[in-house]
């Protein structure tokens, strides 16, 4: 992993890592997982370097491997590890191609990419396409940056060009009158966004109103929400580190407090649980949230 010039302060890796700073403190201490720089009034500055270390760590976390684990690895096999989960592999029928749709990303032509991206949709649907080809391109290109082999630019460009395409869908997409609201709330990281919007654009599908603010939220900005425009179904994104019993215990909290029928969590490694009286679900990839969808 090179380093850039660039520092970066505990609260960026935060927003970037969906990971809380009171954690990241405390991996450091713990399992000497980074070792920033400090300035004269003890301030901590992280290096790009750290900041890629720190992502790939929570990815391995956010798919179900021990920080203690974690911590063990050397940089090398951290990279091998996290390549597993972004490898983007071609489906069999040759119709997904990662390396070449990255190709057509590198030149950051908007119109040429969306060219190559649109014939999925018109094949497959949107549904399809994100779970099969958008998805998996959005994490072999963070794959990618992490071993350096692709800008920052590059990839984020290729997010928001997949963001851009699912909004296009949102607004062509038919409806009946809704018959229930839903909110799609995050808590987490802004990475989680073009899931979020996949999510939203699910829902309208099933003919639902969905409210979707973009950027994160607090938990008293929920209530907010639902004080102007109430809802009874909703997705929420959570840090991927955050302790399970607190996810938990704020979903039950807000459950019973808000009257929800359905609560959908996403960023787990853990979707094989429920609670809630059953109403809280959990779960981790595009799959997932779509065989969650259809069975409201």
């Amino acid at each position: 992993m090179n380093a850039g010039s660039r520092t970066y302060s505990i609260k960026d890796l935060e927003n970037f890592c969906g990971i809380k700073a009171h954690t990241i403190r405390m991996w450091e201490k713990r399992y000497e997982i980074l070792r920033p720089e400090r300035s004269d009034s003890n301030i901590r500055h992280y290096t790009e370097e750290e900041l890629k270390k720190l992502i790939t760590v929570s990815i391995l976390n956010r798919n179900g491997l021990k920080i203690s684990r974690i911590a063990s690895l050397s940089d090398n096999e951290l990279l091998k590890e996290v390549m597993k989960y972004g490898s983007g592999d071609e489906q069999s029928d040759g119709s997904f191609k990662p390396g070449e749709l990255i190709m057509s990303a590198l030149r950051f032509s908007e119109d040429q990419f969306r060219e190559r991206l649109m014939p999925f949709i018109a094949g497959k649907g949107l549904k399809e396409s994100y779970i099969r080809v958008f998805h998996p391109l959005m994490q072999k290109a963070k794959a990618l940056w992490l071993t350096d082999c692709l800008s920052r630019p590059q990839e984020q460009f290729i997010r928001h060009v997949i963001r851009s395409l699912i909004i296009s869908e949102d607004l062509r997409l038919v409806t009946p009158p809704a018959s229930e609201s839903a909110a799609v709330i995050n808590l987490g990281d802004n990475e989680a966004e073009n899931n979020l919007i996949f999510l939203k654009y699910l829902l309208k599908q099933k003919g639902m109103d969905v409210v979707y603010t973009e950027g994160t939220l607090s938990g008293d900005e929920i209530k907010g929400i639902h004080l102007i425009r109430p809802f009874t179904v909703m997705v929420i994104n959570l840090p991927a580190a955050e302790p399970e019993d607190e996810i938990k215990g704020f979903c039950n909290d807000i459950t019973r407090e808000l009257k929800l029928r359905k609560v959908l969590v996403t960023g787990r490694y853990d979707s094989n649980c429920t609670w809630s009286n059953g109403k809280t679900e959990a779960v981790s990839t595009p799959a997932e949230m779509a065989a969650w969808a259809d069975r409201l």
